[in-house]
């Protein structure tokens, strides 16, 4: 997927290369791509605009960009250099010079943002699973350093601030899990055609996106910190997992582009609703008490209500907070659902933690008995 230019990155529509029919009905490519993971790829899908198109996004076709010609020779474009990158060492990326490489258009003209958001929300699923992968990786570390290693005499998973730090690292990592099988799940069903799943594909893909790559930078640092001074060696995966949990906040849209696409989603496409009846129903189906389903209420009502704003006002600086809010909520639901369908109380105090960490009104100052929560998520 050739798309970024540098004047060109979150941007699309000010993509710049150009696209060119020749006499003969063939197209040429012609052009700077910045960004180009797998660079020597046999097949790239590439944007371009073709001559006289409308500017924007509108403008923009898909192009099929093969390596080799069909004489087998070489196509026209080169791969300038490969960047150095802080992290993902071992996948390269590139930068591209299109000159005069012919390309076969795929769909209509005009149509390629459509149709490359296609794959960007494929991707951006794959940094979810990505996220929950590297979180999963860096708390498994994390608690067989503290269970093994001893200081003060006693193991470190026994030091009280020690457990509250492995609690909120399990918390963000059990988050992520549900909500990536949950969107598989949705998108399962999407893909048979039931349309009320594409439209909560539509919002469960940039939330996990959004959140949980956030998610895995605190964790792969935590993680890190657990371990000490070793942590810090490039001999330990510490320090790996750390650079390449940071790209998931970049590649397929940052952070802030990602939130404001959720927002987009509940103005343009109404996916709200929804959203909102499907964790409901995950709800209806987990065993809760009155108290819990009680807080649970409140948690939905509110967050609805800051999606709604944001998406109704177009107060853009809102769109974080509520994507997170979305999120934690999402989340929140599919922990009870899934501690109810396997039995496991832990998942269920798992779900009731986002809610009255993550979600509800809490005082920072005030002195909470959590051990026994504590003991809940680590599995004491």
């Amino acid at each position: 997927m050739f798309m970024t230019e540098q004047g060109a990155g979150s941007d699309v529509g000010a993509t710049a290369t150009r696209a060119i029919q020749d006499a003969d009905g063939s197209w040429r490519l012609s052009g700077d791509k910045w960004f180009c993971s797998n660079p020597d790829a046999g097949l790239a899908m590439v944007l371009a605009r073709p001559d006289g198109a409308a500017p924007g996004t509108r403008g923009l076709t898909l192009f099929l960009l093969p390596r080799a010609l069909p004489d087998g020779s070489p196509n026209h474009y080169r791969i300038l250099r490969l960047k150095d990158k802080l992290g993902t060492r071992s996948m390269a990326s590139g930068e591209i010079r299109l000159e005069g490489a012919i390309a076969y258009p795929v769909g209509d003209l005009g149509r390629g943002f459509v149709q490359m958001t296609d794959m960007i929300n494929n991707s951006r699923l794959s940094n979810g699973v990505r996220a929950a992968g590297l979180m999963r990786r860096a708390l498994a570390d994390a608690l067989y350093v503290a269970s093994e290693r001893q200081a003060f005499g006693r193991r470190l998973v026994e030091l009280p601030l020690m457990r509250r730090q492995l609690a909120k690292m399990s918390l963000r990592a059990e988050q992520a899990r549900a909500m990536m099988f949950q969107t598989a799940r949705a998108l399962e069903r999407a893909d048979a055609g039931d349309n009320e799943s594409t439209r909560l594909i539509r919002v469960l893909t940039p939330l996990i996106k959004f959140r949980a790559c956030r998610d895995a930078r605190v964790v792969a640092g935590d993680a890190m910190e657990v371990r000490g001074g070793c942590g810090y060696i490039e001999e330990w995966a510490d320090a790996r997992v750390l650079r390449d949990a940071h790209l998931g906040s970049i590649w397929e849209g940052t952070s802030n582009i990602v939130a404001l696409d959720v927002i987009r989603a509940i103005r343009r496409e109404a996916v709200l609703e929804p959203l909102l009846a499907y964790v409901d129903e995950l709800v209806s189906e987990s065993d809760v008490d009155a108290a819990l389903t009680n807080e649970f209420e409140k948690a939905r009502d509110a967050a609805a209500a800051l999606a709604r704003t944001a998406a109704a006002s177009g107060r853009d600086a809102l769109a974080r907070q509520a994507a997170s809010g979305l999120y934690h909520l999402t989340s929140a639901a599919t922990l009870l659902w899934e501690g109810t369908k396997i039995g496991s109380a832990r998942r269920r105090r798992l779900g009731a933690l986002v809610l009255r960490h993550r979600l509800l009104p809490r005082d920072p100052l005030a002195i909470i008995e959590d051990d026994e929560d504590l003991d809940a998520v680590l599995g004491a």
